[in-house]
């Protein structure tokens, strides 16, 4: 698949270095990222996950085990997926694995707005669990 910088004059075709696969159950629907989540994908990225917390899903995990590379704009686009999730009641986590996600969400200090899960097993764990901690006694 192929992205596309456009620019004033010119348009550049660049070869993606970002796949993505969409498996939904009847339980959850996991997104699975490979590759480098760079400037280039932000468009395609952001597209996807709106369309599937359109779709409201029972739960929706972000698996980020095979991505190698996410650049600041990767970051945003993970924060408003996370909040738009919430806003629509969508059960929402992110299952990553590698220093390319841990790093920058460490750093800035973001563990508590962005749920990260080391697999995507777990992630769907922690979303089993999330309704009955919210049911009233």
């Amino acid at each position: 698949m192929l992205d596309q910088i456009t620019a004033a004059h010119f348009r550049v075709d660049l070869p993606s270095a970002m796949t993505m696969v969409v498996t939904a159950t009847a339980e959850a629907t996991v997104v699975a990222v490979r590759g480098e989540i760079d400037l280039a994908v932000l468009g395609r990225l952001r597209s996807r996950l709106e369309e599937e917390i359109g779709l409201a899903p029972r739960a929706l995990v972000l698996d980020l085990t095979g991505v190698t590379f996410c650049g600041a704009g990767g970051i945003t686009e993970l924060l408003a997926a996370a909040s738009e999730a919430r806003a629509r009641g969508v059960p929402f986590a992110i299952a990553a694995a590698h220093r390319a996600v841990l790093r920058p969400v460490s750093a800035l200090r973001l563990e508590q707005v962005l749920p990260l899960h080391r697999g995507v097993a777990a992630a769907l764990d922690r979303l089993a669990v999330l309704p009955r901690l919210r049911a009233p006694r």
